[in-house]
Formats: C-alpha cells, sequence, structure tokens
C-alpha cells in the first residue's frame, strides 16, 4: 500500500473523505500539541531567510489545523556546553563537540524478506556501500545566528502560513560527549558535574571557577549547585537568543536511557536517602530551569526503558517532580521502529526489540497514570528517520510507523471522570544530513497524525485488559527495601503479552479501581493497600468478574488476596535464576504449540498453589502461573540483563511464558465487551486493540509488528477475530485503511502481509 492510497483511506470523523490534500491545505482543526525536531547543522547561517524559507516550504502542513502548542526543537550541538558555558556575548561563536561520528547512511527503503539467514545476507548487502558518508558539519555558529534563526522560524511561520504562536526551543543530553566525539570543554573543566564521567549527576556541587558567566558575572563560587548553575543560565540564554522551551532529554529525568540499569546497578541502593536525594536533584533541576524563565516551557523525556524502572531502578519518581508543578510536558521517547525492526542499523541485524513497538507502548500507559491529576501534557514520539544513524522507518516499515502513532495516541488513562489521552506529538526528526522528509513523507505524517488525534479525542470507551498502576506498592517498597524487587515491573510484562493479541490499551490507578469500567483489570503487585482498596477488590473477585495479578508471590501480593488467586510463598525474592519451565498436563487445552518443557528467565521462588488451583506451567516445581476461578495470578520472568544483538525471543528466554498467559487471558475475556482471537499461534503474533467512540462506531487495530519471534520466511499473519455478541448486530465492517468493505458476521477475517497494519471500522 502505497501512501497516497493510505491517506485516500482514510475518512475523516465527520463523515466526509480524507484525502492527501486534507493533509496539506484544509486540514480539520486538531485540538492537540505538535513539536517537529531537526539539528541546527541543516540550516544554512549564511543564507538563514533562505534554508528558514525551504524549511517550511516542506513543513508547515504539520501543523496547520492544530490548535495546541506547537513549536520546533533545535538540537544546538547535542551536550550541555551552550547553555553552561554561555558567556552573555551573543557575538561568541557557540561551543560544540568535537570529532563526532555520525554513522553512515544508506538507501534502506523497503522491508527485508525471506529467512533469518537470507535477510542477514541482504543486510550485509544493504550496507556495503553507503550512499552518503556524513561528517558533523556544524558552521561556525555565534549565539546571534541562533537568535536570528529562532526569529525567522516564528516570523515566516506566522507571516506566510499564518501559523500563530510557533515556539521555538532547543534540547541537551546529560551527556560529557556523544557519537565517540571529544569531551566537552565544561566537562574537562567541570569533572564534579558527570556521574563516573558518563552520566549527568544533578546532585553536583560545582568547583570554583573565575570564569565571568552570564548569570555568574563574578564565576561561581564553590559550592554552587549544578541544577542552580544550568537554570540560571538558562534563563539567561533563552531571553537573550528568544528561546521558548527547553527539552531536557536523554541522561536527564532518568540517568541511564534505554537500559533497567541505574547509577546503582540493577536495583536501587540499600539506603532509601541516597535515592529519593537523587530524585529530588532531579526535580530541583527541573524546578531551577523553569523558574529561570517562567514563560519558557520545560518538557522531559523519558528513558525508553521501563517506566517503572525510572522510579525502582534509576532512583527518579516522575510522578513527585510532576505534581511539583514545574514540568509543563513529557515525551514519550517511543523510538520503536528505530529499536524494533532488524537490519536497519549498519551494525546491528537483531538491534534492540525490547526497546521495540509494544514495550513502548506499556511505557507510555505507565507514564500516563504516574503523570495524571498533573498539568503536565503527555507526548508521544513519531519517529521519522535519523539525523546522526542510519535507520530510515518511515521508508523502512511505513504501516508500523502508522500503526505506532494510532495505538500510542490511543493510549487511554481510566479516571473516574472518563478518557484521558495523550495531549499530542513530537516527530523527530526532520532531517538526515541536508535531506527533508519528502512531500509525500510529510502529507503521510501529519495526516496519521491528524487522524489518529482526531478518533482518540472521539473514543468513549477502551476494551480489553485494563493495567492497574499500585502507587503505594512501589511507594512502600522505595522507601523500606528499595533493592529487593517484586516483579514490579507491569510495563515489560504487559509489553510482552501485548504481543500475542491481548488488548491492552488502558491503564488506571489502584484507587481509581472501584469507579471505572474494564473488562478485565491486570493489577500490579497488589500489596500495600488501603483498608478500601483492598476490601473494594475482594468483593469485585468475590462477584465472579475476571482479573488477573502479576508480580512476585515473595512480598508481591497481599496475603488475604494471595489465598483468593490460589497461591502461597514462604520464600523471600532473592537472587537465585532458573531457566527452564514445565507445562502441567491438565493444561494442554492451553498449550497448542508450546513444548512440555521451555526456556525461562526467572528469579526463582518456592511457590505452592492452594487446593482447587489449575497450574498452566510450573519452574523446577514451583507453580509460576495459575488460575484459581476467576482470577489469574503470575509470577512472571524476566528479560535476561544486559544489551546484545539478539533476537527478542532469546532475551525472553523464550516466547512461550507469555503465549500461555495471553491464551489464558483470551480465555478470560470471552464473555466480555472486549473482541478476542479465536487462535493465537505462538510464532505468529498480531497486536490487537480495540475501542468505540462516542457515536457507537467500534475499531479495532491489528498490527503485524514483530520480527524475531520466528525463523521463518512466510512472515504473514492470518487473523480470525471473534466479535462480542453486542457488536454483531446489524453490523457494517470497513478497511478504512485499504478502502474495503469485510463480510459482516461474528467473525472477522483478515490476512496481514509482512509489517502490515490495518484499521478496521464497525458501524450499525
Amino acid at each position: 500500500m502505497d501512501r497516497r492510497s493510505f491517506l485516500a483511506g482514510c475518512a475523516s470523523l465527520a463523515g466526509a473523505a480524507f484525502s492527501p490534500s486534507a493533509a496539506t491545505s484544509d486540514s480539520p482543526r486538531v485540538e492537540a500539541d505538535r513539536w517537529l525536531e531537526i539539528d541546527l547543522y541543516w540550516f544554512d547561517k549564511d543564507d538563514l531567510e533562505s534554508s528558514v524559507a525551504q524549511f517550511w516550504e516542506r513543513y508547515s502542513p504539520l501543523f496547520r489545523g492544530v490548535s495546541g502548542w506547537r513549536g520546533v526543537i533545535l538540537n544546538v550541538g547535542w551536550v550541555m556546553d551552550y547553555v553552561l558555558d554561555w558567556r552573555g556575548n551573543p557575538d561568541l561563536r557557540i561551543p560544540r563537540p568535537q570529532r563526532m561520528n555520525q554513522e553512515h547512511w544508506f538507501k534502506v527503503a523497503g522491508l527485508l524478506t525471506g529467512d533469518t539467514a537470507e535477510r542477514k545476507r541482504k543486510w550485509k548487502e544493504r550496507f556495503a556501500s553507503p550512499i552518503a558518508t556524513p561528517h558533523t558539519a556544524y558552521q561556525d555558529w555565534t549565539y546571534a545566528d541562533l537568535r536570528r534563526v529562532a526569529a525567522l522560524l516564528r516570523e515566516i511561520a506566522r507571516l506566510k502560513y499564518g501559523l500563530d504562536g510557533m515556539k521555538v526551543g532547543s534540547f541537551v543530553v546529560g551527556r560529557p560527549n556523544i557519537y565517540r566525539g571529544e569531551a566537552s570543554p565544561f566537562s574537562v573543566n567541570h569533572k564534579e558535574v558527570f556521574l563516573g564521567g558518563s552520566t549527568f549527576n544533578p546532585e553536583a556541587r560545582l568547583v570554583a571557577d573565575t570564569t565571568p558567566y552570564a548569570a555568574f558575572p563574578h564565576g561561581i563560587a564553590a559550592g554552587t549547585p549544578v541544577t542552580e548553575f544550568f537554570g540560571a543560565q538558562w534563563g539567561h540564554l533563552s531571553r537573550a537568543v528568544g528561546l521558548n522551551a527547553m527539552v531536557l532529554r536523554d541522561n536527564l529525568l532518568g540517568p541511564v536511557p534505554y537500559r533497567r540499569y541505574g547509577p546503582w546497578g540493577e536495583s536501587l541502593p540499600a539506603d532509601p536517602g541516597k535515592w529519593s536525594s537523587f530524585s529530588a536533584a532531579t526535580g530541583a533541576l527541573v524546578k531551577a530551569t523553569k523558574q529561570a524563565n517562567p514563560l519558557a516551557l520545560v518538557i522531559g523525556y523519558s528513558t525508553a526503558a521501563s517506566a517503572v524502572g525510572e522510579w525502582r531502578v534509576e532512583g527518579v519518581d516522575l510522578e513527585t517532580i510532576a505534581r511539583e508543578g514545574y514540568l509543563d510536558a513529557y515525551i514519550d521517547q517511543t523510538w520503536a521502529g528505530a529499536w524494533n525492526e532488524v537490519g536497519v542499523r549498519e551494525q546491528q541485524f537483531w538491534n534492540t526489540p525490547y526497546l521495540g513497538w509494544t514495550y513502548q507502548l506499556a511505557n507510555v500507559l505507565l507514564h500516563a497514570v504516574m503523570l495524571e491529576g498533573t498539568k503536565v501534557r503527555h507526548l508521544t514520539l513519531a519517529e521519522t528517520f535519523d539525523a546522526w544513524e542510519s535507520w530510515d522507518v518511515i521508508h523502512t516499515a511505513p504501516e508500523r510507523l502508522q500503526w505506532g502513532i494510532w495505538v500510542y495516541l490511543h493510549a487511554a488513562m481510566k479516571t473516574p471522570q472518563g478518557l484521558k489521552m495523550p495531549a499530542g506529538s513530537y516527530v523527530s526528526w526532520a532531517n538526515q544530513g541536508k535531506r527533508l522528509l519528502s512531500p509525500d513523507d510529510v502529507a503521510l505524517l501529519s495526516g496519521t497524525l491528524n487522524e489518529a488525534t482526531l478518533d482518540a479525542r472521539q473514543t468513549q470507551d477502551v476494551f480489553g485488559p485494563t493495567l492497574v498502576y499500585n502507587r503505594q506498592a512501589m511507594d512502600w517498597q522505595s522507601q523500606n527495601a528499595p533493592a529487593r524487587s517484586i516483579k514490579e515491573w507491569i510495563d515489560e510484562q504487559a509489553a510482552a503479552v501485548m504481543k500475542w493479541s491481548v488488548p491492552i490499551l488502558s491503564v488506571t490507578r489502584e484507587e481509581y479501581l472501584s469507579s471505572i469500567s474494564t473488562d478485565l483489570p491486570i493489577l500490579q503487585t497488589p500489596v500495600h493497600l488501603t483498608p478500601a482498596e483492598r476490601d473494594g477488590l475482594k468483593q469485585r473477585l468475590g462477584s465472579g468478574r475476571p482479573a488477573a495479578f502479576f508480580g512476585s508471590p515473595a512480598g508481591g501480593i497481599d496475603p488475604e488476596l494471595s489465598r483468593m488467586a490460589g497461591i502461597e510463598c514462604p520464600d523471600e525474592l532473592g537472587s537465585a535464576v532458573r531457566k527452564e519451565a514445565t507445562v502441567e498436563s491438565k493444561a494442554a487445552d492451553l498449550a497448542k504449540g508450546v513444548p512440555a518443557n521451555f526456556g525461562i528467565y526467572q528469579r526463582f521462588t518456592r511457590n505452592r498453589a492452594i487446593q482447587g488451583a489449575s497450574v498452566i506451567y510450573s519452574v523446577d516445581g514451583s507453580p509460576a502461573l495459575i488460575r484459581n476461578g476467576n482470577i489469574l495470578f503470575w509470577d512472571p520472568p524476566d528479560l535476561e540483563p544486559g544489551w546484545s544483538d539478539r533476537p527478542i525471543r532469546e532475551r525472553m528466554g523464550s516466547h512461550y511464558p507469555y503465549v500461555l498467559v495471553a491464551r489464558a487471558l483470551n480465555l478470560m475475556l470471552q464473555d466480555s465487551e472486549a473482541p478476542v482471537m479465536r487462535e493465537i499461534d505462538p510464532d505468529r503474533p498480531v497486536c490487537m486493540h480495540a475501542w468505540r467512540l462516542r457515536d457507537g462506531q467500534y475499531r479495532i487495530l491489528l498490527g503485524n509488528t514483530e520480527e524475531g519471534i520466528s525463523d521463518l520466511a512466510d512472515q504473514a499473519r492470518h487473523v480470525e477475530i471473534v466479535l462480542p455478541a453486542m457488536w454483531t448486530k446489524r453490523l457494517s465492517i470497513h478497511d478504512l485503511w485499504r478502502n474495503q468493505t469485510v463480510t459482516s458476521s461474528a467473525k472477522v477475517v483478515r490476512n496481514l502481509r509482512q509489517a502490515e497494519s490495518t484499521l478496521l471500522a464497525l458501524s450499525r
């Protein structure tokens, strides 16, 4: 399917046809925020007006009709020196990192096909001949040049395209260098700013420095907090140059991006004072940045790894920081394709799929619940290609990109007052070298973002399981036993399970559960509940409605609830690991295509099933997945630690535990309002999500998102969806993205090609 066919096939919520022209001239009003990131090196400082005009000629359609915060974020050389070393003279050259190494760029359009061996061969061929050998091409920009480009971006947007109120900001990463470049001069002079010489330390206090900085004209007094210094420097710079926003990017609102790993290793330190001090200092950075220029926005940025782990391992309590009131927006860096797609990076074939499509959806959900009740506007990232790296998702897997945009913008926070969806999108990047996205690329992006946002704003209900975040458990654990895990990684667990058609698209807080509607709550470590919460949950379970508990029975589940779930455990969760699991003979109905024994990475406890509970699989004789009537209990495995170029099934130990959980949940959903998959194939996973609009239409979003579960050449998927009885009365089914009518029945049958996604509209 080409991009124009996709756009022509979309239907607007108002009933009018949506066409490519709608993305470029008569776009509907979209109540959302939208940001676009571009590297400063793309602009020609010697012909700024011309290059800014070229930028807006290409990208103005992306912002037309968008009514929220709209802006452009500039990469001013990545590291913090342009802020930290600002001396107050606009004619000074901007300090920039030296000898950075951009990856080569290649023609990467299209998917690799064939079995794994053939795709690896094609991957080597793809990266044998670069089409460009880039080098860091920053001109000698001055701060006055930066001020001029910011002014021109706002002025031309307003005068030529009617885009009033455009904001121009910049970002920083909390590192002394990047892309194997030289350490920044400020980091050399102030080594205390970076933990281990590699990541920003918000607790740092600066050594004495007689240099006259803009906000400190008499130099830095010994002991000055780095947060105070950065904030004051940013406030002075942003006013002098005319910047309206600061994005605190990698290594700042989480010290170690892309891994569930922190300054103290794979867990918090045993002393809670250490992590709480670190989190408070991170909040102080946000506060100082905001207070130094209250008119400029302060925008946070996720680590892309576990949202739970950002607190429970990295020591940054996002919810507390958000509630302090100084953070304006937060970007979930959903670079899912950049991590999930195989053969798109020169150095790695398998890439890093535990940061991929479904893992990013789970991060969005968990961050949504953490930001609930605050003023912070939650943004998801729409990826394109990269200004520094070789991957190119918009041309390699555009349908997966469309799926990602839709599913992330529909990630629903369920509150007693109704659903809350993300506030908007952050598009990254706008350039690869001197190459911009094509007009067709921009039409694809703007059309997809607009349609997905409009649809999300009209969504009334989201079907399927709801993740239930237990803030109390996380807080108790962090304050009392911070170094001990209770398998609280609900985001990673749900992300793996939803690959096999479990339609998880909503989240709520434990304290909201009694006031919201859900087909099946999946409770994260239901322990340390208030008496009212425990009683309400017991009442729900006693009614026979289905529920699931994910967590360790060693400290991760309330004793009364543990008995109801049919599990008990005399152990504490220690360091023991087991690597093989066994399907119980009585679970044969769930185990089709699953071997009797399979690999696993299980942090082990000796569990016992209470009489009457049905064990589905065990690890070394210890029940790990059991069903007791209407309750499913799972003592989950973990991803093997480390960073390596391996398929996701190997990082999981094997994919079979997640298949068994998915099948068990699918069975428990059969009498609910959610559609269910007739059969879940272990080696051919399909993502499925479903919701209902206010006008009564239903939506089903399908995505063939996975590479690495199977080595087979055939990456196609056959899908048979059983619809709830209430959906099937006088039902018309339409494939919106192909403009096809689907035969109406109680079952939907579709075939998905490799990387194909589709959106079905079901109406009466």
